[in-house]
């Protein structure tokens, strides 16, 4: 099994109602190569209707937000989301923008973390790296190139 977490607050999401270029074209792709999707969020259950609303919900699995977990973006979070898609830690990648993501994924022991700089010139992947994430992409299509 092949799990990919996604954090959904400005990772996937720009704003509220504005997915990040390439969403659309990422999801179906991993998808596609049998990857299970599951989707993290510090925010509410509205975080759903905003997948709905953008067209992309159907591609997860599973989406974990605050008021379905008190902790969805800690450590029992990841572990809960995990052992309901039948799930480990090393079966999983983590993909987010923020630092305390990565050292989520670490601290939980996935496999490998992606860091989404959403910026050409990596103008937000020092703290990334510093969180030891083990790729920096520069946008969401290049998740692709370092997902496997």
């Amino acid at each position: 099994m092949r799990i990919v977490l996604f954090d959904l607050d400005h990772t996937l999401f720009a704003a509220d109602d504005v997915l990040h270029a390439g969403a659309n074209e990422l999801l179906p792709i991993l998808r596609r190569l049998d990857m299970t999707l599951i989707g993290l969020s510090s925010r509410d259950h509205k975080v759903i209707v905003r997948l709905e609303d953008a067209g992309i919900r159907h591609f997860f699995s599973e989406v974990l937000c605050s008021d379905q977990h008190r902790t969805p973006k800690e450590s029992s979070g990841v572990y809960h989301v995990l052992s309901k898609v039948g799930g480990a830690p090393h079966h999983a990648v983590l993909v987010s923008h923020a630092h305390a993501d990565i050292l989520l994924g670490k601290d939980v022991g996935v496999r490998k973390t992606i860091g989404v700089s959403h910026s050409a010139e990596h103008k937000n992947a020092h703290p990334l790296l510093d969180a030891g994430a083990d790729h920096v992409v520069a946008d969401l299509p290049s998740v692709l190139d370092v997902v496997e």
